[in-house]
Protein backbone atom coordinates (compact mmCIF):
# COMPACT_ATOMS: atom_id res chain seq x y z
CA UNK A 1 0.00 0.00 0.00
CA UNK A 2 1.02 3.63 -0.38
CA UNK A 3 1.98 5.44 2.79
CA UNK A 4 -0.34 8.38 3.33
CA UNK A 5 1.45 11.61 4.22
CA UNK A 6 0.07 14.02 6.79
CA UNK A 7 -1.26 17.20 5.26
CA UNK A 8 0.06 19.12 8.23
CA UNK A 9 2.22 18.51 11.29
CA UNK A 10 0.52 20.02 14.33
CA UNK A 11 1.94 20.22 17.84
CA UNK A 12 0.02 19.00 20.85
CA UNK A 13 -0.31 22.51 22.26
CA UNK A 14 -1.59 23.82 18.94
CA UNK A 15 -4.31 21.16 18.93
CA UNK A 16 -5.33 22.01 22.49
CA UNK A 17 -5.50 25.70 21.56
CA UNK A 18 -7.61 24.82 18.53
CA UNK A 19 -9.98 22.94 20.83
CA UNK A 20 -10.26 26.04 23.02
CA UNK A 21 -10.91 28.18 19.96
CA UNK A 22 -13.67 25.78 18.85
CA UNK A 23 -15.58 26.12 22.12
CA UNK A 24 -17.68 29.15 21.06
CA UNK A 25 -18.92 27.32 17.96
CA UNK A 26 -19.82 24.26 20.05
CA UNK A 27 -21.46 26.36 22.76
CA UNK A 28 -23.51 28.40 20.29
CA UNK A 29 -24.81 25.18 18.74
CA UNK A 30 -25.44 23.34 22.04
CA UNK A 31 -29.18 23.99 22.24
CA UNK A 32 -29.66 23.08 18.58
CA UNK A 33 -27.50 19.97 19.06
CA UNK A 34 -29.80 18.86 21.87
CA UNK A 35 -32.97 19.62 19.91
CA UNK A 36 -31.70 17.76 16.83
CA UNK A 37 -30.42 14.90 19.00
CA UNK A 38 -27.14 14.67 17.12
CA UNK A 39 -23.97 16.68 16.58
CA UNK A 40 -24.11 18.58 13.33
CA UNK A 41 -21.99 17.40 10.38
CA UNK A 42 -20.60 20.96 10.21
CA UNK A 43 -18.98 20.61 13.63
CA UNK A 44 -17.61 17.16 12.81
CA UNK A 45 -16.23 18.50 9.52
CA UNK A 46 -14.56 21.35 11.42
CA UNK A 47 -12.96 18.85 13.80
CA UNK A 48 -11.79 16.72 10.90
CA UNK A 49 -10.45 19.74 9.02
CA UNK A 50 -8.41 20.79 12.04
CA UNK A 51 -6.84 17.32 12.24
CA UNK A 52 -8.26 16.32 15.63
CA UNK A 53 -9.11 12.84 14.38
CA UNK A 54 -5.46 12.21 13.51
CA UNK A 55 -4.34 12.45 17.15
CA UNK A 56 -4.45 8.72 17.92
CA UNK A 57 -4.41 7.48 14.34
CA UNK A 58 -1.32 5.52 13.20
CA UNK A 59 1.40 7.48 11.42
CA UNK A 60 1.23 4.88 8.69
CA UNK A 61 -2.15 6.32 7.69
CA UNK A 62 -1.35 9.99 8.20
CA UNK A 63 -1.92 10.19 11.94
CA UNK A 64 0.14 11.73 14.71
CA UNK A 65 0.19 8.93 17.33
CA UNK A 66 -0.04 11.50 20.11
CA UNK A 67 -0.71 10.85 23.77
CA UNK A 68 -3.85 10.32 25.82
CA UNK A 69 -3.26 13.44 27.92
CA UNK A 70 -3.56 15.66 24.84
CA UNK A 71 -6.71 13.82 23.83
CA UNK A 72 -8.33 14.24 27.24
CA UNK A 73 -7.41 17.93 27.43
CA UNK A 74 -9.23 18.42 24.12
CA UNK A 75 -12.27 16.41 25.21
CA UNK A 76 -12.45 18.45 28.41
CA UNK A 77 -12.47 21.70 26.42
CA UNK A 78 -15.22 20.56 24.06
CA UNK A 79 -17.30 19.07 26.87
CA UNK A 80 -17.08 22.31 28.83
CA UNK A 81 -18.99 23.88 25.93
CA UNK A 82 -21.36 20.93 25.41
CA UNK A 83 -21.02 17.44 26.84
CA UNK A 84 -22.75 15.73 23.90
CA UNK A 85 -20.32 17.24 21.42
CA UNK A 86 -17.34 16.41 23.62
CA UNK A 87 -18.61 12.86 23.98
CA UNK A 88 -19.03 12.28 20.23
CA UNK A 89 -15.91 14.16 19.18
CA UNK A 90 -13.82 12.46 21.85
CA UNK A 91 -15.00 9.00 20.83
CA UNK A 92 -14.15 9.79 17.22
CA UNK A 93 -10.58 10.52 18.35
CA UNK A 94 -10.05 7.46 20.55
CA UNK A 95 -11.85 5.11 18.17
CA UNK A 96 -8.97 5.73 15.76
CA UNK A 97 -6.85 3.98 18.40
CA UNK A 98 -9.41 1.15 18.44
CA UNK A 99 -9.32 0.72 14.65
CA UNK A 100 -5.53 0.49 15.00
CA UNK A 101 -5.97 -2.65 17.15
CA UNK A 102 -7.37 -4.61 14.19
CA UNK A 103 -5.27 -6.56 11.69
CA UNK A 104 -3.55 -4.27 9.22
CA UNK A 105 -5.84 -5.41 6.39
CA UNK A 106 -8.82 -3.94 8.24
CA UNK A 107 -6.96 -0.67 8.86
CA UNK A 108 -6.15 -0.41 5.17
CA UNK A 109 -9.78 -0.98 4.28
CA UNK A 110 -10.89 1.83 6.60
CA UNK A 111 -8.21 4.44 5.90
CA UNK A 112 -6.36 3.73 2.65
CA UNK A 113 -8.85 5.61 0.45
CA UNK A 114 -10.34 7.78 3.20
CA UNK A 115 -7.76 8.68 5.88
CA UNK A 116 -10.36 10.91 7.55
CA UNK A 117 -12.80 8.03 8.21
CA UNK A 118 -14.15 7.81 11.76
CA UNK A 119 -16.11 5.23 13.72
CA UNK A 120 -18.88 4.85 16.29
CA UNK A 121 -19.38 1.86 18.56
CA UNK A 122 -21.83 -0.33 20.43
CA UNK A 123 -19.71 -2.21 22.94
CA UNK A 124 -22.03 -4.60 24.78
CA UNK A 125 -22.10 -8.02 23.05
CA UNK A 126 -25.46 -8.37 21.33
CA UNK A 127 -27.18 -9.93 18.36
CA UNK A 128 -26.11 -13.12 16.65
CA UNK A 129 -22.68 -13.92 15.23
CA UNK A 130 -22.33 -17.10 13.16
CA UNK A 131 -19.10 -18.45 11.68
CA UNK A 132 -19.09 -18.88 7.89
CA UNK A 133 -16.38 -19.41 5.33
CA UNK A 134 -14.01 -16.46 5.41
CA UNK A 135 -15.58 -14.75 8.41
CA UNK A 136 -18.90 -14.28 10.17
CA UNK A 137 -22.55 -13.38 9.61
CA UNK A 138 -23.85 -10.79 12.08
CA UNK A 139 -27.50 -9.95 12.74
CA UNK A 140 -29.30 -8.05 15.48
CA UNK A 141 -29.72 -4.69 17.17
CA UNK A 142 -26.82 -2.84 18.74
CA UNK A 143 -27.67 -0.01 21.11
CA UNK A 144 -25.99 3.20 22.27
CA UNK A 145 -24.06 3.87 19.04
CA UNK A 146 -23.05 7.44 19.86
CA UNK A 147 -22.59 9.70 16.86
CA UNK A 148 -23.81 7.08 14.42
CA UNK A 149 -25.32 9.76 12.15
CA UNK A 150 -21.91 11.27 11.38
CA UNK A 151 -19.65 8.20 11.37
CA UNK A 152 -18.27 6.09 8.53
CA UNK A 153 -17.85 2.76 10.32
CA UNK A 154 -19.15 1.01 13.43
CA UNK A 155 -17.59 -1.43 15.87
CA UNK A 156 -20.19 -3.86 17.22
CA UNK A 157 -19.91 -5.99 20.34
CA UNK A 158 -20.55 -9.67 19.64
CA UNK A 159 -19.70 -13.11 20.96
CA UNK A 160 -17.51 -14.78 18.35
CA UNK A 161 -18.31 -18.50 18.15
CA UNK A 162 -15.61 -20.89 19.41
CA UNK A 163 -13.24 -22.35 16.86
CA UNK A 164 -13.03 -25.72 18.59
CA UNK A 165 -15.39 -27.88 20.64
CA UNK A 166 -15.21 -27.21 24.35
CA UNK A 167 -14.17 -23.58 23.96
CA UNK A 168 -16.40 -20.74 25.09
CA UNK A 169 -17.65 -17.94 22.80
CA UNK A 170 -15.24 -15.01 22.85
CA UNK A 171 -16.47 -11.45 23.41
CA UNK A 172 -15.07 -9.00 20.91
CA UNK A 173 -15.85 -6.43 18.25
CA UNK A 174 -16.84 -6.77 14.61
CA UNK A 175 -15.99 -3.84 12.33
CA UNK A 176 -18.75 -2.89 9.86
CA UNK A 177 -19.06 -0.04 7.29
CA UNK A 178 -22.11 2.22 7.39
CA UNK A 179 -23.27 0.83 4.05
CA UNK A 180 -23.95 -2.51 5.76
CA UNK A 181 -26.33 -1.39 8.52
CA UNK A 182 -29.40 0.74 9.13
CA UNK A 183 -30.14 3.03 12.08
CA UNK A 184 -33.18 2.92 14.36
CA UNK A 185 -33.90 6.32 15.91
CA UNK A 186 -34.33 5.03 19.45
CA UNK A 187 -32.58 7.90 21.29
CA UNK A 188 -35.32 9.47 23.43
CA UNK A 189 -33.56 10.30 26.72
CA UNK A 190 -33.17 12.92 29.47
CA UNK A 191 -29.46 13.69 29.09
CA UNK A 192 -26.73 13.55 26.45
CA UNK A 193 -29.47 14.02 23.87
CA UNK A 194 -27.03 15.46 21.35
CA UNK A 195 -24.92 12.31 21.23
CA UNK A 196 -27.52 10.67 18.99
CA UNK A 197 -26.70 7.30 20.55
CA UNK A 198 -29.16 5.40 18.38
CA UNK A 199 -29.50 1.71 17.57
CA UNK A 200 -27.62 0.02 14.74
CA UNK A 201 -29.54 -2.74 12.98
CA UNK A 202 -27.75 -5.50 11.07
CA UNK A 203 -29.46 -8.09 8.89
CA UNK A 204 -27.18 -11.00 7.96
CA UNK A 205 -24.12 -8.79 7.48
CA UNK A 206 -20.94 -10.53 6.33
CA UNK A 207 -17.86 -9.58 8.39
CA UNK A 208 -14.52 -10.86 7.03
CA UNK A 209 -12.32 -12.59 9.58
CA UNK A 210 -9.76 -9.77 9.43
CA UNK A 211 -12.39 -7.35 10.73
CA UNK A 212 -12.51 -9.04 14.11
CA UNK A 213 -10.71 -8.32 17.37
CA UNK A 214 -11.39 -10.02 20.72
CA UNK A 215 -11.62 -8.35 24.11
CA UNK A 216 -8.71 -10.48 25.32
CA UNK A 217 -6.56 -9.13 22.51
CA UNK A 218 -7.57 -5.59 23.44
CA UNK A 219 -6.36 -5.98 27.02
CA UNK A 220 -3.24 -8.00 26.19
CA UNK A 221 -1.03 -5.17 24.94
CA UNK A 222 -0.26 -7.38 21.97
CA UNK A 223 -3.23 -6.96 19.62
CA UNK A 224 -2.96 -7.75 15.90
CA UNK A 225 -2.70 -4.01 15.26
CA UNK A 226 0.15 -3.53 17.69
CA UNK A 227 2.01 -6.45 16.14
CA UNK A 228 1.82 -4.72 12.76
CA UNK A 229 2.42 -1.11 13.87
CA UNK A 230 4.93 -1.66 16.70
CA UNK A 231 4.04 1.63 18.41
CA UNK A 232 3.79 1.68 22.20
CA UNK A 233 0.65 3.82 21.98
CA UNK A 234 -1.24 0.71 20.88
CA UNK A 235 -0.19 -1.33 23.93
CA UNK A 236 -2.80 0.21 26.25
CA UNK A 237 -5.54 -1.99 27.66
CA UNK A 238 -8.91 -1.15 26.09
CA UNK A 239 -10.79 0.26 29.10
CA UNK A 240 -7.70 2.03 30.44
CA UNK A 241 -7.87 4.30 27.40
CA UNK A 242 -11.32 4.29 25.80
CA UNK A 243 -13.34 4.73 29.00
CA UNK A 244 -11.45 7.93 29.91
CA UNK A 245 -12.92 9.54 26.79
CA UNK A 246 -16.49 9.07 28.04
CA UNK A 247 -15.72 9.87 31.68
CA UNK A 248 -14.10 13.23 30.91
CA UNK A 249 -17.30 14.82 29.51
CA UNK A 250 -18.78 14.64 33.03
CA UNK A 251 -15.86 16.74 34.22
CA UNK A 252 -16.46 19.09 31.29
CA UNK A 253 -20.07 19.49 32.46
CA UNK A 254 -18.85 20.75 35.83
CA UNK A 255 -16.05 22.86 34.39
CA UNK A 256 -18.29 24.66 31.90
CA UNK A 257 -21.26 24.98 34.25
CA UNK A 258 -19.17 26.47 37.05
CA UNK A 259 -17.74 29.15 34.77
CA UNK A 260 -21.16 29.86 33.29
CA UNK A 261 -22.80 30.14 36.70
CA UNK A 262 -20.16 32.52 38.06
CA UNK A 263 -20.53 34.74 35.01
CA UNK A 264 -24.33 34.65 35.18
CA UNK A 265 -24.70 35.87 38.77
CA UNK A 266 -22.46 38.90 38.46
CA UNK A 267 -24.80 41.80 39.16
CA UNK A 268 -27.89 39.58 39.65
CA UNK A 269 -30.18 40.41 42.55
CA UNK A 270 -32.97 38.52 44.31
CA UNK A 271 -36.57 39.33 43.48
CA UNK A 272 -38.56 36.87 45.59
CA UNK A 273 -40.40 37.36 48.87
CA UNK A 274 -38.67 34.51 50.71
CA UNK A 275 -35.34 36.34 50.84
CA UNK A 276 -34.70 40.05 50.97
CA UNK A 277 -35.43 41.50 47.52
CA UNK A 278 -32.64 43.47 45.90
CA UNK A 279 -29.84 41.51 47.57
CA UNK A 280 -26.88 40.44 45.44
CA UNK A 281 -26.96 36.70 44.87
CA UNK A 282 -23.21 36.35 45.12
CA UNK A 283 -23.28 37.85 48.63
CA UNK A 284 -25.25 34.93 50.07
CA UNK A 285 -23.03 32.57 52.01
CA UNK A 286 -25.07 29.57 50.84
CA UNK A 287 -24.27 30.45 47.22
CA UNK A 288 -20.61 31.03 48.04
CA UNK A 289 -20.40 27.63 49.77
CA UNK A 290 -22.00 25.83 46.83
CA UNK A 291 -19.63 27.48 44.38
CA UNK A 292 -16.66 26.62 46.59
CA UNK A 293 -17.71 23.00 46.97
CA UNK A 294 -18.29 22.63 43.23
CA UNK A 295 -14.83 24.06 42.58
CA UNK A 296 -13.31 21.63 45.07
CA UNK A 297 -14.92 18.68 43.27
CA UNK A 298 -13.57 20.01 39.98
CA UNK A 299 -10.02 20.40 41.28
CA UNK A 300 -10.03 16.95 42.89
CA UNK A 301 -11.35 15.23 39.76
CA UNK A 302 -8.90 17.01 37.45
CA UNK A 303 -5.96 16.15 39.68
CA UNK A 304 -6.99 12.49 39.86
CA UNK A 305 -7.54 12.24 36.10
CA UNK A 306 -4.31 13.82 34.90
CA UNK A 307 -2.20 12.10 37.55
CA UNK A 308 -3.57 8.75 36.39
CA UNK A 309 -3.02 9.57 32.72
CA UNK A 310 0.60 10.56 33.37
CA UNK A 311 1.26 7.38 35.34
CA UNK A 312 -0.15 5.11 32.64
CA UNK A 313 1.55 7.00 29.80
CA UNK A 314 4.94 6.75 31.44
CA UNK A 315 4.57 3.00 31.78
CA UNK A 316 3.01 2.19 28.40
CA UNK A 317 4.36 4.80 26.00
CA UNK A 318 7.49 5.82 27.88
CA UNK A 319 8.77 2.38 28.88
CA UNK A 320 6.84 0.13 26.51
CA UNK A 321 5.40 -1.95 29.35
CA UNK A 322 1.94 -3.53 29.57
CA UNK A 323 -0.53 -2.35 32.19
CA UNK A 324 -1.01 -5.07 34.80
CA UNK A 325 -4.22 -5.78 36.70
CA UNK A 326 -3.43 -3.18 39.39
CA UNK A 327 -2.73 -0.51 36.76
CA UNK A 328 -5.95 -1.26 34.92
CA UNK A 329 -7.98 -1.14 38.12
CA UNK A 330 -6.39 2.20 39.00
CA UNK A 331 -7.65 3.57 35.69
CA UNK A 332 -11.14 2.17 36.22
CA UNK A 333 -11.34 3.59 39.75
CA UNK A 334 -10.19 6.99 38.50
CA UNK A 335 -12.78 7.03 35.72
CA UNK A 336 -15.67 6.16 38.02
CA UNK A 337 -14.55 8.52 40.79
CA UNK A 338 -14.15 11.53 38.53
CA UNK A 339 -17.69 10.98 37.26
CA UNK A 340 -18.97 10.74 40.83
CA UNK A 341 -17.10 13.93 41.79
CA UNK A 342 -18.47 15.70 38.73
CA UNK A 343 -22.04 14.76 39.63
CA UNK A 344 -21.44 15.86 43.24
CA UNK A 345 -20.14 19.21 42.02
CA UNK A 346 -23.12 19.64 39.71
CA UNK A 347 -25.49 18.92 42.60
CA UNK A 348 -23.88 21.68 44.65
CA UNK A 349 -24.09 24.10 41.74
CA UNK A 350 -27.59 23.25 40.59
CA UNK A 351 -28.87 23.89 44.08
CA UNK A 352 -27.98 27.55 43.64
CA UNK A 353 -29.44 28.29 40.20
CA UNK A 354 -32.88 29.33 41.42
CA UNK A 355 -36.02 29.38 39.31
CA UNK A 356 -34.26 30.89 36.31
CA UNK A 357 -31.94 27.91 36.11
CA UNK A 358 -34.59 25.33 35.26
CA UNK A 359 -35.28 26.71 31.77
CA UNK A 360 -34.08 24.36 29.04
CA UNK A 361 -32.13 27.20 27.45
CA UNK A 362 -29.88 27.43 30.52
CA UNK A 363 -26.45 25.83 30.35
CA UNK A 364 -26.27 24.68 33.97
CA UNK A 365 -29.43 22.56 33.79
CA UNK A 366 -28.25 20.92 30.58
CA UNK A 367 -24.88 20.16 32.17
CA UNK A 368 -26.66 18.79 35.25
CA UNK A 369 -28.73 16.41 33.11
CA UNK A 370 -25.76 15.39 30.99
CA UNK A 371 -23.58 14.64 34.02
CA UNK A 372 -26.29 12.44 35.50
CA UNK A 373 -26.71 10.63 32.18
CA UNK A 374 -22.97 9.88 32.12
CA UNK A 375 -23.13 8.58 35.69
CA UNK A 376 -25.73 6.04 34.55
CA UNK A 377 -23.28 4.50 32.06
CA UNK A 378 -22.49 0.95 33.14
CA UNK A 379 -18.76 1.68 32.93
CA UNK A 380 -18.98 4.22 35.76
CA UNK A 381 -21.24 2.55 38.28
CA UNK A 382 -19.51 3.76 41.43
CA UNK A 383 -20.88 0.97 43.63
CA UNK A 384 -19.60 -1.70 41.23
CA UNK A 385 -16.22 -0.07 40.55
CA UNK A 386 -15.41 0.79 44.15
CA UNK A 387 -16.43 -2.74 45.15
CA UNK A 388 -14.17 -4.24 42.49
CA UNK A 389 -11.25 -2.13 43.67
CA UNK A 390 -11.92 -3.30 47.22
CA UNK A 391 -11.93 -6.89 45.99
CA UNK A 392 -8.50 -6.27 44.49
CA UNK A 393 -7.08 -4.81 47.70
CA UNK A 394 -8.59 -7.59 49.82
CA UNK A 395 -7.41 -10.38 47.54
CA UNK A 396 -10.94 -11.44 46.61
CA UNK A 397 -11.87 -12.68 43.12
CA UNK A 398 -12.62 -9.68 40.89
CA UNK A 399 -16.17 -9.17 39.64
CA UNK A 400 -16.30 -6.82 36.65
CA UNK A 401 -14.48 -5.59 33.57
CA UNK A 402 -11.13 -3.87 33.73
Amino acid sequence: MNIICRTEDVTRETLVQRAIDLRPMISDAAEETEQNRHVSPAIIDEMRGQNFFRIMQPKRFGGFEYDTTTTLRIILEWSSADASTGWVGGLAIVHQWLIAQYPIQAQEEVWADNPGAIMCGSYAPSGECVAVEGGYRVSGEFNFASGVDVMDWAVLGVFFPPKEDGEKPMPGFALVPKTDYSVDDSWQVMGLLGTGSKTIVCRDVFVPSYRRVTFMELVSGNSPGYQALQSNLYRYAFLSLIAHAIAAPALGCLNGALSSFIDSIQGRETRGAVVLGGSKIKDFQAVQMRVGRAAACLKAAKAMLFDQLAESEEKVVGRGEILDVADRLDNRLTQAKLVELSVEGMEHLFGAVGGNGIFTSQKVQRAWRDAHAIAHHISFNWDALSSMYGQHLLGVELQGQY
